[in-house]
């Protein structure tokens, strides 16, 4: 016993100082990165990009590191940072050259048609520098993001990056004062790069719901009404708006003829365009007496010349 005692205190002198020696695990090498960031310039007519150092821990999420630096915004006060500042990020998984992002329900609330174009853009872009990626895909609380079409983008190669938008005149048409005709209003939109068309009616949408700036004319859609999908089959434009085009409509035979030919009229200036049906949160619109059901023609007796 006192021998076996005896080579216990003798192993136990011997492999303290290794256990004291013992200090705490390596942490992973820190990488230091220099990166591009894409934001939208002045107005959003085009991609700009901006030089940014990212830091992040060897087997940690690189692109995770690179979105969250991208939602902190722009350095330069002329550029536009149109990912909402609240957006957080669930975590990224990559597929192979495929990458999925998941953001929080924030990531939505854009600043209108050219600016969610534009964020999704920047994302796609920021994260495709990365040569091991080619493609992204966005998730918004774990499900896909849905596009002005209505439908998911699915995944997403870079957008184009040199490219400017454009400026075009548009026409778009309001009620006049005593509510018996549209009148035609003539107004320059900023299309940005990479926008279908879908986005482009988006956008004139937008601006039709905004309201005339010419005196003399008037509003024919709430102003609580958003867009929530377009689609373009054929020569027919389908449109769902939200339920406020019901809720918040003023009503009336004359406010429901103001609605339907100011909506009408303008999506038929677009080329190719012919016919347009109108839904309200899936449904046909049926703000007063008609129920559209069935797509409608250009109405060129209620347009005043």
């Amino acid at each position: 016993m006192r021998r076996h005692m005896i080579y216990f205190m003798v192993l136990l002198v011997f492999s303290l100082p290794a256990c004291i020696r013992k200090g705490p695990p390596a942490q992973p090498a820190l990488i230091t990165e220099n990166i591009l960031l894409y934001y939208g310039s002045e107005g959003n007519e085009k991609f700009v990009t901006e030089e940014r150092k990212i830091s992040y821990r060897e087997g940690d999420d690189k692109y995770e590191a690179t979105l969250k630096e991208l939602i902190k915004g722009p350095g330069n006060q002329a550029y536009v940072a149109n990912i909402p500042k609240s957006t957080g990020v669930y975590g990224t998984i990559r597929q192979n050259e495929d990458l999925i992002i998941n953001l929080t329900g924030d990531f939505l609330s854009f600043g209108g048609s050219v600016a969610e174009i534009v964020a999704v853009g920047s994302i796609v872009n920021s994260l495709t520098q990365f040569n091991e990626i080619e493609r992204v895909k966005i998730l918004v609380e774990g499900e896909e993001y849905i596009g002005p079409s209505g439908e998911p983008r699915g995944f997403m190669a870079p957008f184009t990056q040199n490219a400017e938008g454009t400026t075009t005149d548009v026409t778009l048409y309001f009620a006049n004062t005593q509510a018996t005709a549209v009148v035609a209003e003539t107004r320059t939109i900023s299309i940005p790069p990479g926008a279908t068309r879908e986005n482009t009616l988006t956008i004139v949408l937008a601006e039709l719901i905004e309201g005339p700036q010419r005196p003399g004319l008037y509003r024919t859609i709430p102003p609580e009404v958003t867009v929530q999908s377009v689609t373009i089959d054929g020569n027919t434009a389908n449109v769902d708006f939200s339920q406020e085009m019901h809720t918040r409509h003023w009503g009336g035979a004359a406010g429901e003829s103001m609605t339907i030919n100011s909506l009408v009229n303008t999506i038929t200036e677009f080329e190719g365009i012919d016919l347009v049906k109108l839904t309200v949160a899936g449904e046909p619109m049926s703000i007063e007496h008609a129920v559209l059901g069935e797509p409608l023609p250009r109405n060129e007796a209620m347009i005043q010349k």
